[in-house]
């Protein structure tokens, strides 16, 4: 298992999408600190960001397409591309259990994806504070806001990684897994309320699902009761989605 852990790791390591990934969220995150430092309100600015915080809030919420959109890109090329380049195929045929192997694989899938997930809110609070100061929030520790908002980044980024990795894990090319889950992410919010007008349980089912709790996961004032149910709901999701991958890859033909 451990060995299995380490070859996954290498791969990612040296997967030239996730560290694309990285390198364009890093410069991305910079150029909109720096927009917001330069950007005068009183010349007719539209940036208003003055402190850390607000630097940190404003990309918590601009996150939530970079999850979306991120982990699409990174499973198409982590694990979809893999089943046709026949890495996944040798890898089975070496003695690997699938469920063992499949495991590992979403994973490292899913750490990797963490890790996209926190570049920009970081840098942004960094590079922010150094420019413009810490800053506070009207009732809010800003310790606890800064820890929690990391938290659930964290914990959603994992269920968003665990629903991505059983996308790529069902569909073998890199191009379909981008296109499904683009569509699937973008259309998801939009199908949950259409059916929600006519189905109240889908409605409810919605409020508590991770695609509004997303949606909500960077407010300053958040109750104790909505910060629980934003970490255990992914947690639940990102078991049951592993779980689901691993049912996929077991009945799944590699050719």
């Amino acid at each position: 298992m451990l060995n299995l852990l380490r070859s996954e790791w290498y791969k990612l390591q040296r997967n030239r999408s996730f560290w694309l990934l990285l390198a364009v969220l890093f410069v991305s995150a910079t150029a909109y600190v720096l927009l917001n430092y330069f950007d005068d309100p009183d010349d007719g600015g539209a940036l208003t960001a003055i402190s850390g915080l607000d630097m940190l809030t404003a990309a918590m919420a601009g996150n939530t397409y970079i999850i979306k959109i991120g982990f699409s890109v990174l499973a198409g090329f982590f694990i979809s591309s893999e089943y046709a380049t026949g890495t996944i195929k040798r890898a089975v045929a070496s003695g690997y259990g699938r469920a063992k192997y499949i495991t590992v694989k979403v994973i490292v899938f899913i750490f990797g994806s963490i890790l996209i997930a926190l570049v920009f809110p970081v840098v942004n609070l960094a590079l922010g504070t150094a420019l413009f100061g810490l800053g506070d929030l009207q009732g809010v520790s800003e310790t606890a806001f800064m820890l929690r908002s990391f938290t659930l980044t964290i914990t959603l980024g994992a269920a968003f990684g665990a629903v991505t990795g059983a996308i790529a894990t069902l569909l073998t090319d890199g191009g379909k897994t981008l296109g499904v889950a683009f569509v699937f992410y973008f259309f998801a919010d939009g199908i949950y309320m259409l059916a929600g007008r006519h189905l109240p349980f889908v409605r409810t089912l919605y409020e508590h699902s991770i695609f509004n709790l997303i949606n909500n996961y960077a407010e300053p004032q958040m109750s104790a009761a909505h910060f629980a149910e934003s970490i255990y709901v992914p947690v639940l999701v990102s078991i049951a989605f592993v779980a689901v991958s691993i049912a996929i890859f077991r009945r799944k033909e590699i050719k």
